[in-house]
């Protein structure tokens, strides 16, 4: 019962500062997002990496928080200047690498790029889809995320039988991702008939909710291999009942690039 009410509370306060963040606007929203990033990346570098020691170690750890968390600001002013700004950031990393007397420095170096990508570019899209689709439909998308999770649960709850992906996540079914998207062509067809975006049709809007529904299971299943593949439950502590911020972020970071995409080209 305890847990529950923990895992409640901690639940309402994530949702109400992402909300908060939302209307409070573009500024705070970015912030947000390089909050997020910052803190991802620290995480998933504790899942996969031994504790910095050292100076060039503790050095890389300061410039890929830095260079994820920045990311989602550099985006929102300059978004044309992405090839600049990862030129930089190799040079540093490179360089940094040079001095790590471990014995597979360059281990280190993939997983700090894979990082920077992983959460930076992908919390930078997410600010991407704010500014250039407008912040209801920027709160439609986590809405979409979350309605998913619920469809999924549920449904696959009761009447699931299929396993979806069992080598990584075994409690997954086909009835349970059929609500989910069942969840999310509803809900985003609720979205083009409330009038949330005028110049979206209906049929991109169930573009939209079937985007969401692939991608954030693609996400949740990618964190999970990261996690089964360093023998991990949870990303961390930082929200009780929840485990991590990638624990909470994992379908957000695929939707929002995959929705940045469908942005930029529609």
């Amino acid at each position: 019962m305890k847990n529950i009410v923990t895992r409640s509370i901690s639940g309402v306060v994530y949702i109400a500062l992402i909300i908060g963040a939302i209307f409070a606007g573009q500024g705070w929203f970015i912030v947000l997002a390089s909050l997020f990033a910052a803190l991802g990346v620290n995480e998933l570098q504790n899942i996969v990496l031994p504790q910095p020691k050292g100076w060039p170690l503790i050095a890389a750890r300061i410039a890929d928080t830095m260079a994820a968390a920045f990311l989602p600001v550099w985006g929102g002013l300059f978004f044309d200047g992405f090839l600049i700004y990862f030129v930089v950031y190799f040079l540093i990393r490179a360089i940094l690498a040079l001095y790590d007397k471990q014995p597979n420095p360059m281990k280190a170096v993939a997983w700090s790029a894979l990082s920077v990508i992983y959460l930076g570019v992908s919390l930078c899209c997410m600010v991407y889809v704010y500014e250039s689709l407008g912040k209801y439909v920027a709160l439609t998308m986590f809405i979409l995320i979350w309605l998913n999770d619920t469809g999924a649960y549920c449904v696959g709850s009761m009447i699931g039988k299929r396993k979806l992906f069992e080598r990584l996540s075994p409690k997954k079914s086909w009835e349970g991702f059929m609500g989910g998207l069942l969840f999310c062509l509803l809900a985003s067809s609720a979205a083009y008939y409330i009038g949330i975006e005028k110049d979206l049709s209906l049929g991109l809007w169930l573009g939209i909710g079937a985007i969401v529904c692939v991608f954030s299971t693609w996400g949740d299943l990618f964190e999970s291999l990261i996690k089964r593949n360093f023998g991990v439950k949870d990303s961390g502590r930082l929200i009780p009942g929840h485990g991590g911020i990638l624990d909470r972020i994992d379908s957000l970071l695929f939707v929002a690039p995959a929705l940045a995409i469908l942005s930029y080209f529609f």
